[in-house]
């Protein structure tokens, strides 16, 4: 039978259809991030940015094309995390504004609704890079445009854009070196295609089940943002941990806990347990759990404390301030470092889980000026910082740092005493002259720069290129900077992470005096998860 066209309520299942491929395959999507540091994250975040699509597409009242595809404009926009989503919510804006009006969806409004996609997400970029999302996203449209009078069925249609997608994104390599040196192709236009496999799947009649639903656990310090007095919080201490290897099950462990606190989430397999409690016995608690297993990541917080913290946060914030500033970062020692450069919210957020355009939104809102700097601290939130200075009613400025050093000193830079536009612009200046190493490990196997690399070898980067690569992370630090330190470098400065040992950065800094003499040294500790070091030499 041929379908000549989609109504409304095709167009709402092939959204839903999209949406569950992509989180059905997300993980793959993570997997093709070019270098193989653990951080990939392009599936996570373009999955995510869905979602918030989807929930604003279910909680239409009415839901004609036009609402349908500006709810998931506007929901994606919100929802943005990463460059990936950033660029995605862009292609969703396209679509919407290439669908206004329309009842129902022809092969030509498909060809002209992704010529829009691809137009606004270009736009959307300061730079395009060819071998991206982008080029899979454009090349589809300019097929969609030269072809869409041969066809009056819109499933065959949409077959032969699925193809020519597949088709694109199997050439991204030839376009990015670094693709074509990783074996790979690219994880934004993978991403794209299980988007369009899932939307075809769907109009065809195929019901596209999630595989796994994940079970929210918010953060502490969003839990405690639904108390409005310490008298409702009955339960004191918010505990997390896991249990890896557990010799009974999560139903049977959760039978010993259920009746010992509130907000309970005990979930997991025979490898491994995730359990979320609120309790006033959280050693109780552990002692329980570690007679079904070994226990790891265990995190206590105790919500009343963070709750009159909160309290006078807000006292705080009360007085208009002439400046704001929104720092994003992870790890509880750059956190507090941050926090005594006057910093007003630190926002989690980095590796592996990328704020969203909302998140960076609700936290500029939180702070009582009308002059807000950010400090994304990361190449992958720029956009996303940006797009929420394009909505925001503040004067928003967002300085370019793409690392966790380059925002520090850029926060330095900044002189209460001078104007607006001459702190913005001594701040940017001051992130030029910041260079930025980092040591992590291989999440797999790669050649980069034709260095062959294997799976949990320690890896060295600087300025985001993977520069050596050994058996030991502080050997890592000293070759980074031997490469990272010229005769006119100063300062040297290294975060420790949250698995190095204080004892071992402190040997590092003596060996880091002796090869670098001429530069003053300095040991922080970080916190940050996933890096041994963040080095910094200015």
């Amino acid at each position: 039978m041929i379908v000549k066209y989609i109504d409304n309520v095709a167009f709402k299942k092939m959204l839903l259809g999209a949406a569950a491929n992509l989180e059905n395959n997300k993980e793959l999507v993570d997997s093709l991030n070019v270098f193989p540091v653990p951080d990939g994250d392009t599936g996570t975040n373009m999955n995510l940015t869905v979602k918030s699509a989807v929930k604003e597409v279910n909680s239409l009242e009415k839901s004609t094309i036009t609402h349908i595809a500006n709810a998931a404009a506007n929901g994606s926009l919100m929802g943005a995390r990463g460059n990936s989503g950033v660029i995605l919510s862009q292609l969703f804006r396209g679509m919407a504004n290439g669908l206004k009006g329309s009842s129902k969806i022809d092969c030509k409004l498909i060809a002209e609704s992704l010529g829009c996609a691809s137009e606004t997400a270009y736009k959307a970029v300061m730079k395009p890079v060819e071998g991206t999302i982008l080029t899979v996203a454009r090349e589809t449209a300019e097929k969609a445009v030269e072809t869409y009078d041969k066809y009056d069925d819109v499933c065959l249609f949409l077959e032969k854009l699925a193809e020519e997608a597949r088709e694109a994104l199997n050439r991204t390599p030839e376009m990015l070196d670094a693709l074509k040196q990783a074996d790979v192709v690219d994880a934004g236009g993978k991403g794209f295609l299980f988007l369009l496999e899932g939307g075809l799947a769907a109009l065809k009649g195929v019901e596209i089940k999630q595989e796994k639903r994940e079970h929210k656990i918010l953060k502490t310090e969003d839990e405690v943002m639904e108390f409005s007095s310490e008298n409702e919080i009955i339960y004191t201490y918010c505990t997390e941990f896991f249990i890896k290897n557990p010799t009974k099950t999560a139903e049977e462990f959760l039978s010993k806990i259920f009746d010992k606190g509130d907000s309970i989430v005990c979930v997991g397999d025979d490898k491994l347990i995730k359990t979320h409690i609120h309790t006033n016995n959280p050693g109780l608690i552990l002692e329980i759990a570690v007679k079904y297993g070994e226990l790891s990541k265990i995190k206590i917080d105790n919500m009343k404390e963070q709750f009159k913290e909160r309290l006078k946060t807000s006292e705080k914030n009360r007085e208009k301030k002439k400046y704001g500033f929104v720092a994003i970062g992870t790890g509880s020692g750059i956190q507090k470092v941050f926090n005594d450069l006057n910093v007003d919210v630190f926002l989690s957020g980095g590796q592996t889980m990328n704020p969203s355009t909302e998140d960076i939104l609700d936290a500029v809102n939180n702070i009582n000026s009308d002059n807000i700097i950010i400090l994304p601290n990361n190449g992958n939130i720029i956009l996303a910082a940006s797009q929420a200075k394009e909505i925001s009613d503040k004067n928003i400025y967002v300085i370019p740092s793409k690392s966790i050093p380059q925002g520090i000193t850029a926060m330095l830079a900044f002189k209460e005493e001078n104007d607006l536009g001459d702190n913005v612009k001594a701040m940017t200046d001051a992130v030029k002259d910041v260079k930025t190493g980092q040591v992590t490990y291989a999440v797999r196997d790669t050649v980069f720069n034709d260095m062959e690399i294997k799976k949990d070898e320690i890896i060295a980067l600087s300025e985001g290129d993977i520069v050596s690569h050994g058996q030991n992370p502080e050997e890592q630090v000293l070759e980074l900077v031997k490469k990272m330190v010229t005769e006119d470098s100063f300062l040297i400065t290294l975060f420790y992470g949250d698995k190095v040992d204080k004892q071992e950065a402190e040997e590092l800094e003596e060996k880091v005096e002796e090869i670098a003499e001429g530069c003053d040294v300095e040991i922080i500790y970080g916190g940050q998860p996933l890096y041994y070091y963040i080095v910094s030499v200015e």
